[in-house]
C-alpha cells in the first residue's frame, strides 16, 4: 500500500511561517499565508498594478457613435485631480535620479570641466530627465489618469552600464499611465515631456551671456543642450517615444515642436563647438 505524501509546506514571504496551501499573489506572483494574502497585508511592492486595473475601471465609459476610437476617459471628481505621489513611487523617483545623476557625472567628466561645472551640469541633466517625467504625470493626473513613475530592470541595467562605459543609454523608468483616454489627451499628455525640457534650454540660453568667464558658463552650456537634446530625441515620431503620440494626436503642433528642438540642439551644440 503507498505512503501518504506529507504536504509540501511554502514559507509566507511576508512573516516566513510554513503554510500547505498558500496563497499566490497575482501581481507581485510571490505566495503568503492567509493573513498576508492581500496585497495590501504585504506590502506587494506592485501595488501600483492594483490601482491602475481600479483606475481604468473607474474612467473607461464607452464613447459616443461615430468617434474614432472606442473608449475615452472620463474625468474624475475635481478633488482628486492633484498631482499624487505613492511611496513606491517616491523610492522610484529617488533610484532613477541618483542613476541620472551618477550616469549624468560619468558623461560629463573629464571633459575639462571646473568642480562647480560639473556639479552644474549633471544638476541641470538630471533636473531635465526628471521633471520630463513629472510633466507627463502631471497632466495624466490632470485627466483623472492613475500615472506613476516606475523604474524598469532593463532600463536600470543600462543606465548602470552607461555610469562605467562610453556606451550611453539613461533612461532607468518613465512615468506608467493607466486609463483610457482619447488621442488628444494623450497626445496633450506626452507633447508636455518635451515642452519642459525646450523651456530649461530657453531659460538656459537667456541667462547665458551674463555667465561668460564665469567657472559655471561651460556647465550650464551643457545643461542647454542635453535639454534640448532630450526634447529632439523624444519627439521622434516612433515606437515608444512622444513623438509618436503627438504626431497621431496634431501633426502641426508635433511638426513645431520638433522644429523648435531641432534649432535649439543645433544652436547649443554649435555654441559647445565654439568654447
Amino acid at each position: 500500500m503507498p505512503l501518504a505524501r506529507e504536504p509540501q509546506l511554502t514559507k509566507c514571504a511576508a512573516c516566513g511561517i510554513e503554510v500547505d496551501l498558500p496563497f499566490r499573489c497575482n501581481y507581485c506572483e510571490n505566495y503568503y499565508c492567509p493573513e498576508h494574502r492581500l496585497p495590501e497585508n504585504h506590502d506587494c511592492t506592485e501595488t501600483w498594478r492594483v490601482k491602475a486595473l481600479k483606475s481604468a475601471r473607474a474612467i473607461t465609459i464607452p464613447m459616443q457613435a461615430g468617434s474614432a476610437s472606442g473608449v475615452h476617459s472620463m474625468l474624475l471628481p475635481a478633488r482628486t485631480r492633484r498631482v499624487r505621489f505613492s511611496k513606491t513611487e517616491i523610492e522610484h523617483l529617488i533610484v532613477g535620479t541618483l542613476l541620472v545623476t551618477a550616469a549624468g557625472v560619468s558623461f560629463f567628466y573629464g571633459n575639462t570641466f571646473s568642480v562647480s561645472a560639473l556639479i552644474v551640469a549633471t544638476v541641470l541633466f538630471a533636473m531635465g530627465f526628471i521633471l520630463h517625467e513629472l510633466a507627463h504625470k502631471y497632466v495624466a493626473q490632470n485627466y483623472g489618469l492613475w500615472a506613476e513613475f516606475r523604474v524598469n530592470s532593463l532600463g536600470v541595467i543600462l543606465t548602470a552600464i552607461s555610469i562605467v562605459s562610453p556606451f550611453k543609454f539613461i533612461a532607468p523608468g518613465a512615468v506608467v499611465i493607466s486609463g483610457y483616454a482619447d488621442r488628444e489627451r494623450m497626445g496633450v499628455t506626452a507633447i508636455a515631456g518635451p515642452i519642459v525640457n525646450l523651456a530649461i534650454t530657453i531659460a538656459l540660453l537667456t541667462i547665458l551671456p551674463i555667465l561668460t568667464y564665469t567657472p559655471i558658463y561651460v556647465g550650464v552650456l551643457y545643461g542647454a543642450a542635453i535639454n534640448a537634446f532630450l526634447a529632439l530625441f523624444n519627439t521622434i515620431p516612433f515606437s515608444i517615444f512622444d513623438g509618436r503620440k503627438v504626431y497621431a494626436w496634431n501633426k502641426r503642433y508635433w511638426a513645431i515642436i520638433f522644429v523648435i528642438a531641432l534649432l535649439l540642439t543645433i544652436y547649443a551644440y554649435r555654441l559647445l563647438g565654439m568654447y
